[in-house]
């Protein structure tokens, strides 16, 4: 053999010796990885070796990572999935915010109350979806908590008409540096109106004494009044002018009006005890509409009475006189204002069922959305002081509930109002 041959020999043996070492170091650290005991160099020979097959270890190794990849993957998918729907479901609201006040996430019930329809909420600024303004205000709890990254608890906010109870939390990085902000919001609009009625009942409670009270002190002088006026009307040798007689028929009425009132104060105070009988409504609604004529001719308006049958009701006949009074006095009160169209008012009676329905609507400017809800609550009025007390329908929704009954108000601005309340029928409509 050549001195050249030789050298390629020697070279040849020396690289696999290397290729065989660096084989063996790598495959006692493939055992140490996988747990196994790493093998002395007498038990790793060539042939031991081949019998180990690395290459197979390795891609079977490969494997069983891979389907543990798989595995974990899964596991966090169906994690992800199920906190998902917990943020979803959650009774409260819940939004993710990052430091510069943009929506990273929020869950449905945030949506609900808080994002407009068709809204894309992420990557919007909070302060401009949930509150409908260009900058965030000055008492906002997300950005004094990305301003201290401490937690603040807010015990009542405004958004979009409804209140909230709002808590923010810092959400910080790992090196505990605050990233964002995580704000649960829930709302207590209910809870609210439930107080504030609360607060209502405690202030009727004391103003319904007060109200009795008047009402009965009233009652005797008024009664009194009312009384000599009626009989120097009825006394025909009293010799009376014909404007005397004009001024004590005016009395008489405003005495009864007031009259009126005080019984609408003994039915706030729920001093005065109905007296329940079978009585057809229709009969009532004839005498009322009959009672408000002058009121009807002197402004101009229009009543299109419709009572197509007799509807016997379980009622106090006094009580629902009053509720058919104040309800038309409201529709003509309406029309204060009005000019240069027509005026009508519309009074109709059916049946719903066990109940006998009556509507009272006119034509009128309506009742603005935004206090339509208000309008049963007591002394609520947008009349000027001096005009009402805001305790009408109020002692009309009293009355109808006393007889077991409901009443609602539907308006629409520029198109009129329509009052509808039912009472228990007493029996089966007849012709």
């Amino acid at each position: 053999m050549s001195s050249a041959g030789k050298i390629e020999e020697t070279d040849l043996r020396t690289s696999n010796e290397r290729l065989k070492k660096y084989i063996r170091e790598k495959v006692n650290h493939l055992l140490s990885v996988m747990g196994t005991k790493p093998l002395n160099k007498e038990e790793l020979d060539d042939s031991t070796l081949i019998e180990l097959d690395p290459i197979g270890i390795i891609a079977l190794s490969f494997e069983q990572v891979l389907e543990h990849q798989k595995e974990t993957n899964r596991r966090l998918t169906v994690a992800k999935d199920q906190l998902q729907a917990v943020f979803d479901t959650v009774g409260v609201c819940i939004s993710i915010i990052d430091e510069d006040m943009r929506i990273v996430n929020c869950n449905e019930k945030q949506k609900e109350l808080l994002v407009s329809s068709n809204t894309k909420a992420i990557g919007r600024h909070c302060y401009d979806i949930y509150c409908g303004k260009d900058s965030p205000n000055l008492d906002c709890p997300a950005v004094e908590t990305l301003a201290t990254g401490k937690p603040v608890f807010i015990r009542e906010v405004k958004k979009k008409h409804k209140h909230f109870q709002i808590v923010t939390s810092p959400l910080n990085d790992a090196d505990g540096k605050v990233t964002g902000v995580i704000e649960v919001s829930m709302d207590v609009t209910e809870k609210k109106k439930v107080e504030e009625l609360m607060r209502q009942a405690e202030k009727l409670t004391a103003v319904g004494l007060l109200a009795g009270g008047i009402a009965h002190e009233l009652n005797n002088p008024l009664g009194n009044i009312l009384g000599y006026a009626t009989l120097l009307l009825k006394d025909r040798e009293s010799g009376l002018r014909p404007e005397h007689r004009e001024k004590l028929e005016i009395i008489v009425e405003q005495a009864k009006k007031g009259g009126d009132i005080i019984r609408g104060l003994l039915d706030f105070s729920r001093q005065s005890v109905p007296s329940f009988s079978n009585v057809p409504i229709n009969d009532i609604i004839r005498k009322t509409v009959r009672t408000l004529q002058n009121r009807f001719s002197s402004q101009r308006i229009k009543t299109d009475v419709v009572l197509p049958e007799t509807f016997i009701v379980r009622a106090d006949p006094r009580q629902i006189e009053l509720v058919i009074l104040n309800l038309l006095l409201n529709s003509i009160q309406a029309f204060e204002g009005v000019n240069g169209r027509e005026k009508t008012i519309s009074v109709r009676t059916g049946r719903e069922n066990d109940f006998v329905q009556v509507t009272i609507a006119d034509n009128g400017p309506g009742i603005p959305e935004e206090i339509l809800p208000n309008i049963f609550d007591p002394f609520f009025t947008t009349k000027p002081i001096g005009k009402g007390a805001g305790l009408g329908l109020s002692i009309c929704s009293g009355i109808i509930k006393e007889h077991k009954g409901s009443i609602h108000a539907g308006s629409e601005a520029g198109k009129g109002t329509e009052f509808v309340f039912l009472l228990p029928a007493a029996g089966p409509a007849s012709g």
